[in-house]
């Protein structure tokens, strides 16, 4: 993979983007895979704070492997 940062004048966006909205899509297109995950991390993080998901509950090794096995 080429290390050098992408280009992007050649994306196209739809009339009426403001500079801050393409600042945005030049941002999010350019974030590393590292910086994707620990937003990602983050906004679970959030979600679970705000009650918008639930935690689950760990499944234990022997239904892990009932379900794995193709029982169903």
């Amino acid at each position: 993979m080429d290390s050098k940062s992408s280009d992007l004048s050649n994306v196209t966006q739809p009339e009426g983007w403001n500079a801050a909205d393409k600042n945005l899509l030049a941002a999010t297109l350019s974030a590393t895979p590292a910086q994707r995950l620990a937003w990602l991390e983050e906004a679970l993080l959030l979600a679970y704070a705000s009650g918008a998901l639930k935690p689950r509950a760990l499944i234990t090794k022997d239904d892990w492997d009932a379900a794995s096995s193709g029982a169903r």
